[in-house]
């Protein structure tokens, strides 16, 4: 009975020894190194008719700073957001290889995250790590967006001062080497 209650008294300890080492993990909070790269305004109206990039963005800004076991409860979620999101490229423009790779990457991080909530013994630096890879990789996507709006808008600039050249009248060029350089013989 003795070894019983002993070893019975034992295992509570152990218990609470692996519940106090647990909790530090739990308690913790995960700071993201960079914060998220955010679409411009031109990029904002272009995402504006995709719900599932909306909901998406709501979830992953919590992501920049939050607890480790929040981070690992609600990775399952933003790995199925994800997914959702890579599935439905609802903005034609968008639905290209450039795109479509780095929602693939973005999506792949997700799981790598939400696979670690299955792992008792994860640790928080590893956790900080993978979480500091999902916000990247969805600040490249939001990069791509951005990049392809501000080519787009370069483009119709060289187009219309391109169209604006070839409006112009033409002009001889030994009219406007006279213009440049006036006759010196006249004025003697």
């Amino acid at each position: 009975m003795l070894v019983f209650c002993l070893s019975a008294c034992k295992n509570k300890e152990q218990k609470a020894e692996e519940e106090n080492d647990s909790s530090p993990l739990e308690s913790s909070m995960i700071k993201s190194e960079k914060p998220i790269t955010r679409l411009n305004s031109k990029s904002e109206e272009l995402i504006a008719t995709w719900p599932e990039y909306q909901k998406f963005d709501e979830l992953i800004t919590q992501y920049q700073e939050i607890s480790m076991n929040e981070a690992l409860l609600n990775s399952v979620e933003l790995s199925a957001l994800a997914k959702e999101l890579r599935d439905s490229i609802r903005v034609e423009k968008l639905n290209i290889p450039e795109v479509k790779i780095r929602l693939n990457v973005l999506y792949s991080e997700t799981l790598r995250l939400a696979d670690m909530s299955t792992i008792p013994t994860i640790t928080e630096m590893l956790v900080v790590e993978e979480n500091n890879n999902v916000i990247d990789a969805y600040s490249a996507l939001n990069i791509k967006i951005n990049n392809m709006n501000t080519q787009d808008q370069l483009n119709e600039e060289i187009s219309k001062f391109v169209d604006e050249v070839l409006d112009e009248p033409k002009r001889d060029s030994l009219e406007i080497k006279d213009e440049i350089e006036p006759d010196n013989s006249k004025s003697n």
